[in-house]
């Protein structure tokens, strides 16, 4: 376990000497260290893909959730997005 945590590391120095090979073989998140203090994080395209996609569900459904909650708050100036639409006579 100890191995395998130590492989994220990577210094600077080692990336920009192997860089094409670093980049072609990445399998997994890579954290690049300057001087022992980590600077930056390489992660695979298809990882950086699946973190945006859950990044956006999950801010959908923290919006939803204080959209609801304003919607529902009698003393609150929000509607509904469908009412706002009725309003204006928008179908």
């Amino acid at each position: 376990m100890i191995a395998q945590f130590e492989e994220m590391f990577l210094s600077l120095t080692e990336f920009r000497k192997n860089m094409s090979e670093t980049l072609d073989t990445l399998m997994q998140p890579r954290i690049l260290m300057s001087r022992d203090k980590p600077k930056a994080v390489i992660v695979p395209y298809e990882t950086f893909k699946a973190m945006e996609v859950a990044l956006d569900e999950h801010l959908d459904e923290v919006l939803g959730q204080v959209a609801a909650k304003r919607i529902n708050d009698p003393e609150s100036n929000y509607i509904a997005h469908e009412d706002f639409w009725s309003d204006l006579g928008v179908d």
